[in-house]
């Protein structure tokens, strides 16, 4: 999950990392890389600031549509984006049967700015098609490692059990961020096909990836993951990752209590009581009295 957690996604996460440092890398994802890459993240950002205006109150989807098709590269990958905000929007409800329309655009950008190829893989994953899954499984082919670790979060909003064996070979890429957005895709799609995997990745050596794996294990509600998960309430463990900024040190602690609890049960409340009464992270501490709460 070297221990290098530079932070995903997630998300993006949406999408756990708590290491990866956006300054170092798009592709790496936060700790709440359990929901979102920072690919996702940081681009939307200055995307938003830079270029928000881009869309006028006038502009629909099928606008975006039409740019995506025939505008110049640099106004196809911002109709793209804008496509993909405005879905987030909820506005796909307003024009029925999307999905050919953007498999399209998306069978015909592989060699168009990689920008437009990773938000239409975004718009795939809103829309919830799974009609998508085949094209976005090929996506998983791409040589952009970003446009890969985009076509996975997609994968993970369709929640397509038919998915479960690309994303297996995914998980055993030599790049620990396709590894660990795969794991959390996993996770995400929530079938027990998928736990053998997810066992196989208790034992990366990079430790979010490895704490993907255990998140999305116990979604899945297998013990197995107990233990790597007390790696990410161990103080001490998370202080001996290189880089790992405190915030990501909190926010990997408040992520693997409510799995800990899931698979964990009445066992995870020693664990808890000790953060909930002596973590100098007032915002840790509170979220292990919320999870003590639910027990």
């Amino acid at each position: 999950m070297h221990e290098d957690l530079s932070a995903s996604p997630t998300p993006h996460p949406q999408p756990p990392t708590p290491t990866d440092v956006p300054k170092e890398s798009s592709r790496t994802i936060l700790f709440q890389f359990v929901v979102f890459p920072l690919g996702i993240v940081f681009i939307a950002v200055l995307i938003f600031f830079l270029f928000g205006k881009l869309a006028t109150d006038e502009q629909t989807i099928p606008d975006y549509l039409n740019a995506i098709r025939s505008g110049s590269s640099h106004e196809r990958w911002q109709a793209a984006y804008q496509l993909s905000k405005s879905l987030k929007r909820g506005e796909a409800s307003r024009y029925p049967n999307l999905e050919p329309q953007v498999a399209s655009l998306y069978t015909n950008s592989k060699t168009d700015d990689p920008r437009i190829r990773r938000y239409l893989g975004m718009v795939l994953g809103t829309l919830g098609d799974r009609r998508a899954t085949p094209l976005l499984l090929d996506g998983l082919n791409d040589k952009d490692t970003d446009n890969r670790v985009y076509a996975l979060m997609a994968l993970g909003e369709l929640h397509d059990p038919a998915s479960v064996p690309g994303i297996a070979k995914a998980a055993a890429d030599e790049d620990k961020d396709i590894r660990k957005t795969a794991y959390f895709t996993l996770g995400a799609i929530g079938d027990a096909s998928a736990i053998p995997v997810l066992v196989n990745g208790l034992q990366d050596e990079v430790a979010d990836v490895r704490w993907n794996a255990a998140v999305s294990l116990a979604r899945l509600g297998d013990r197995r993951a107990i233990g790597p998960l007390r790696e990410m309430l161990d103080r001490s463990r998370l202080n001996a990752v290189a880089g790992m900024r405190e915030d990501q040190k909190e926010d990997a602690m408040i992520v693997a209590m409510s799995a800990y609890v899931k698979v964990a049960g009445r066992e995870a409340v020693p664990d808890l009581q000790r953060i909930a009464t002596s973590d100098p992270s007032l915002r840790v501490q509170a979220a292990a009295k919320q999870a003590l709460e639910k027990k």
